[in-house]
């Protein structure tokens, strides 16, 4: 599938590259607005932490009412971590700014309360390019914790009428909660809840929240809209700014890639605005430009877009994270939707909104998108990502086949990655191929995951992790702990499978399990006697 020109295009590998690839991205996260919500400071306990990012979490979707009295659907995704390298790739592709911040943090003093807000402007600071609002959410100490400390200490009482305004000003329903006052610079709206409290106005808060970031990106895209495209500038991935310089902007074709590159953009704009039949529209006619002058990077972002934008119309319930449980009668790999199906919902968006891709079309349109961002080195990533979302698609679309072509490609993209990465790399392959039933490919990943756990140049070896991973890989080498039912299979590779038990025996031994190694020793030489 990777380009036989591949690098080519490409400038050195000091250039600008998104630094951090994401495994998870789905197709539809191209409409989604990018929130990060951050835990500051260690007061607030990490299980505290994750139960309130999976109940934010779970506002992912919310209808919002434009100025016309249309009802859009707007899409929401929530990151715990975002790399500013990542952020800088926005004017490529919009979903890739991080536009809201959320704050969580736990403080028993004034002081604390300060350092959580000086802390939360500094995160401003950090995503100023692209952040268009923010909140932090307090949970602060009850009213009796905090008499008892001014007993203790008479001078952490705040009770001023000043303090009273803020907390009216921050939205605080929560009268359990003793008044603390933010300081005077910080200008973020401030929520204050007891920890143990259930925050009852909390979704109503956020929903808020969503909606004034939809507002501000709408007036951003009605401003583009506006724009005359024969006067646009020209937009850049970070690694192109050097490649422009002192070009003739005012060509034929130059002039042609700027209105290119901005109507892209502007279908970027429109998905992320709830806008599907227009940023169609918009993607369309980029790549019929784009095409005409050669502009492979775009025209392949061009086409990502497109068949995002069909996908969320063809496919608007598929989701991240949804376990698929299996009947006994469902083989492995079976079609999980009918093929008819697929096809009647193809033929009544088509009628619906025009420009939408059929299923087939945009699979083979991720393909060409992927051939093109090949062609630079500086894309690896980006096409990695766009390997993964098509895969998905085609395990949503049941065409198992397309989706092991599109994880082949990933095994053959170059990049510079750290431990952890590549661990998450093998682990999301592995998920994939359990999805449409390669259990030899999906054990042959969890197994190179599971010995990059414990590689020279992993600075935090997981022998227990690696243990647990290689377990999970026995069922894909035809292995089960059963002897009774291993003798009687008699199926798979007995080298393979001698040495798979052998690094077993080796993990549980370095995780410090003695008898489990010894069981795992012994369960070979019963059923593997005859091979060795």
């Amino acid at each position: 599938m990777r380009s036989s020109v591949s690098y080519i295009l490409s400038s050195s590998t000091s250039e600008p590259n998104m630094s951090h690839p994401d495994y998870e991205q789905y197709s539809h996260d191209h409409a989604a607005l990018l929130v990060l919500v951050r835990l500051i400071g260690d007061q607030l306990k990490q299980k505290t932490y994750t139960k309130f990012f999976d109940r934010i979490a779970k506002l992912g979707n919310i209808k919002v009412t434009d100025s016309t009295g249309s009802v859009r659907n707007i899409l929401v995704r929530y990151v715990k971590e975002y790399p500013v390298e990542n952020n800088d790739w926005g004017d490529f592709q919009t979903h890739r700014r991080l536009l809201g911040l959320i704050s969580l943090g736990k403080y028993d003093s004034q002081q604390e309360l300060n350092e959580i807000c000086r802390v939360h402007e500094s995160l401003k600071v950090k995503y100023n390019s692209t952040l268009f609002d923010s909140r932090c959410i307090f949970f602060g100490p009850t009213k009796e914790n905090h008499e008892s400390q001014n007993d203790d200490n008479p001078s952490t009482e705040s009770s001023s009428p000043d303090t009273d305004t803020k907390s009216e000003n921050a939205n605080n329903t929560d009268d359990t909660i003793a008044k603390y006052t933010t300081p005077s610079n910080f200008k973020t709206r401030a929520l204050f809840y007891n920890e143990s409290s259930p925050c009852l106005d909390l979704e109503i808060q956020l929903n808020e929240f969503i909606s004034s970031l939809f507002w501000v990106l709408e007036s951003k895209r009605l401003e583009r809209s506006r724009e005359k495209l024969e006067r646009v500038s020209l937009l850049l991935a970070p690694f192109e700014k050097k490649d422009f310089v002192g070009l003739d902007m005012e060509s034929r074709n130059n002039k042609k890639r700027c209105t290119g590159r901005m109507t892209k953009h502007l279908g970027d704009l429109c998905i992320q605005s709830g806008l599907i039949a227009e940023s169609l529209a918009y993607y369309t006619q980029a790549a019929e430009t784009l095409k005409s002058v050669n502009d492979w990077l775009w025209l392949g972002a061009a086409y990502e877009g497109l068949s995002a934008a069909s996908a969320l119309v063809l496919y608007p319930d598929m989701q991240r994270n949804v376990p698929l449980h299996r009947n006994a009668s469902l083989q492995e790999g079976s079609p999980r939707k009918s093929s008819s199906a697929s096809q009647s919902a193809t033929l009544t968006s088509r009628k619906i909104m025009p420009n939408t891709l059929t299923a087939e079309d945009i699979l083979k349109r991720y393909r060409e998108a992927i051939i093109h961002y090949s062609k630079y080195q500086n894309a690896g990533i980006i096409e990695t990502e766009a390997c993964f979302k098509a895969a998905r698609i085609a395990v949503e679309q049941s065409h198992a086949l397309q989706a092991a072509s599109f994880l082949q490609n990933v095994v053959y993209i170059n990049l510079t990655l750290s431990e952890q990465e590549r661990i998450q790399r093998f682990e999301t392959l592995a998920d994939l191929y359990t999805q449409i039933g390669f259990a030899r490919k999906a054990a042959f990943c969890l197994r190179l995951a599971a010995t990059r756990y414990v590689s020279p140049q992993n600075p935090a070896p997981n022998w227990a992790r690696c243990y647990a991973l290689m377990l999970q890989s026995l069922p894909g080498h035809h292995l089960t702990l059963d002897p009774v039912e291993m003798r009687a299979a008699n199926q798979g590779w007995p080298a393979l499978q001698i040495q798979l038990l052998q690094e077993l025996v080796l993990a549980a031994r370095r995780t410090g399990h003695s008898a489990l190694a010894t069981r795992h020793m012994t369960f070979l030489l019963q059923t593997m006697w005859t091979h060795l």
